[in-house]
């Protein structure tokens, strides 16, 4: 229960990682597939998060 709980913490904390990377990476090169795969990590990482 524990192990689980601190993989869904670093699972969160790479997803909100990728998300701001994609938001940064979007900034800069105006590019919506950047942002669209970081909201696609996001959303797979909410869904293990809820396993």
């Amino acid at each position: 229960m524990i192990k689980m709980a601190s993989y869904q913490i670093l699972a969160l904390l790479g997803s909100s990682f990728l998300v701001a990377s994609g938001v940064m990476r979007f900034i800069q090169s105006s590019s919506l597939k950047e942002l669209f795969v970081g909201i696609l990590y996001f959303i797979a990482n909410i869904i293990i998060f809820c396993l």
